[in-house]
């Protein structure tokens, strides 16, 4: 604990243990309770005893050492993982106690939101007070006076990247935390990477969890897919007996999904890792989450990209038989009609297009750009005029252009 061997240190522990052993827990379904197969709503205390060195044991011999007997939910959490280990010679560097007590509370939370969206925690500050715990202060210029020392220290240590303050509105402040470099790391090595590949030891999750395959799968085919997730399994390692197992009692989905995000963990025997993984329904590595959405990303901005080809060829196709519909028009109409058209369109060019025209017809020879402005021109009057009235079809009716 990097503290002195002082006497009166040993007494300062042996009567912290003391008061931890007399301190009791209220859980409303906050820990589920593997053996009995339900979420435990009870009250109850981290250490069942302590029995310090040299008193009596229940057999009447003297204790050669100190021994803390864990309590039945606690030690169940601890041996399922259920933890977010901190970095204590981080924690024993931190200065500020605020940030030391910050640092214990942050990190818990930042391990929550690592597979979020939103990449920040926010507290009241209110509510950080009690959890500190520390005295409120009315005005937000004593609260930052109070709190900032800390947070400044986990900022410029790493835990967090940055911190923000927020009126709210009211009296009671918002404190927004984001994780830094060091916070990321952490959740990182939190990881497991040794686990025995048990199979009868590890009880199965509430039957009432368990997805069910689709009703509308015919049996046949559910079956297929099961033994095909049996076989996945198999050439992972891991063997047919605990597979089996793995499908009566675990959702397809989940199976699925760890099948293909194992390879992202760092786990020495990852067929152990997948079976507890799957087992206890853990949260897929974030590296998986990550390309997965990068790969789903690329799959819409690929499917975007197809819609506006498309689109474009419908638009050019649609633009083609419009063109070809007019110039049919053109075509139909007496010499007469059609000089009237030439002579418009010739009107209606720019300055510029009637200067060119001017200077390529003295040379017996039109551009392919002024053949284009023409014949654009020339649309546009045929468009107006059919929309008027003015040009009609054999039968009197008038002609219409989508």
């Amino acid at each position: 604990m990097g503290i002195t061997d002082a006497g009166d240190n040993y007494q300062r522990i042996k009567k912290a243990l003391e008061r931890i052993r007399m301190t009791g827990i209220k859980s409303e379904g906050a820990f589920y309770h593997k053996g009995k197969k339900e979420w435990t709503s009870k009250v109850f205390g981290l250490y069942d005893s302590i029995i310090f060195r040299g008193e009596k044991l229940e057999d009447g011999s003297i204790a050669e050492k100190n021994l803390l007997y864990l309590g039945n939910i606690y030690l169940q959490n601890l041996n399922s993982f259920n933890i977010k280990p901190i970095d204590y010679t981080y924690w024993r560097s931190l200065e500020s106690k605020i940030a030391s007590r910050l640092y214990e509370i942050l990190g818990i939370k930042f391990y929550g939101i690592r597979n979020k969206k939103e990449g920040f925690i926010r507290y009241k500050y209110s509510t950080l007070c009690q959890l500190l715990p520390v005295t409120p202060h009315e005005y937000i210029s004593s609260a930052k006076r109070q709190l900032n020392p800390g947070n400044n220290e986990l900022r410029d240590t790493g835990f967090i990247s940055k911190y923000e303050w927020s009126e709210n509105g009211n009296e009671d402040w918002l404190i927004y935390y984001w994780p830094g470099e060091r916070a990321k790391e952490e959740m990182k090595r939190a990881k497991i990477k040794n686990i025995d590949d048990r199979t009868e030891e590890y009880l199965p999750g509430p039957k009432e969890e368990v997805k069910k395959y689709s009703k509308n799968l015919s049996a046949c085919n559910a079956q297929a897919e099961q033994i095909d997730l049996i076989n996945k399994l198999v050439k992972l390692n891991v063997s047919k007996v605990t597979a089996e197992n793995l499908i009566k009692n675990s959702g397809q989905e989940l199976i699925e999904k760890w099948i293909e995000a194992i390879n992202y963990s760092n786990a020495d025997d990852k067929a152990a890792y997948l079976v507890k993984a799957i087992r206890e329904n853990w949260q897929v590595p974030e590296e998986y989450l990550r390309e997965k959405e990068e790969k789903q990303q690329k799959e819409k901005e690929g499917k975007i990209e197809d819609l506006r080809i498309k689109l474009k060829e419908e638009e050019s196709k649609k633009r083609q038989e419009e063109i070809k519909k007019i110039e049919q028009i053109y075509s139909s109409l007496d010499p007469l009609q059609r000089e009237e058209i030439r002579i418009e369109t010739e009107n209606r060019l720019p300055d510029f297009w009637k200067a060119q025209l001017n200077k390529e017809r003295i040379k017996g020879k039109t551009s392919k750009m002024l053949e284009v402005v023409l014949e654009e021109k020339r649309r546009e009057i045929i468009k107006e005029w059919i929309k008027s009235g003015r040009i009609k079809d054999k039968n009197n009716k008038q002609k219409t252009i989508s």
